[in-house]
């Protein structure tokens, strides 16, 4: 079954901290836990990105909302790709930053 998937994606570099990185995705699992807006469904490793898996359970604006305070808060807002998949598509769509140029990969 598919459904509407929404993927934070944070790039990995010589330098990251891989516990910096899974403290983030702690962060966004605490941001949903005390509501049913979206539920974080795990991360994974590639091409020199940490990619953070979310499925909303209502409509993209809460979540949208919430990710990105919660991005900000977090200090990595600005180095984030947030790209939204439609369940009724295979298309990733880029949605932060909103001048995002080129391709989005997992």
């Amino acid at each position: 079954m598919l459904r509407n998937q929404l993927i934070v994606q944070l790039p990995i570099t010589e330098s990251t901290s891989l516990y910096a990185l899974l403290h983030v995705e702690e962060t966004l699992i605490q941001a949903f836990s005390q509501n049913s807006f979206a539920v974080v469904d795990g991360h994974d490793i590639g091409q020199s990105k940490f990619n953070i898996f979310i499925y909303p359970t209502s409509t993209w604006a809460p979540v949208l909302e919430r990710v990105y305070a919660f991005l900000k808060l977090r200090g990595v807002l600005n180095d984030t790709v947030v790209a939204k998949r439609l369940k009724t598509s295979e298309k990733y769509v880029v949605v932060w930053p909103e001048q995002f140029k080129g391709a989005f990969e997992l």
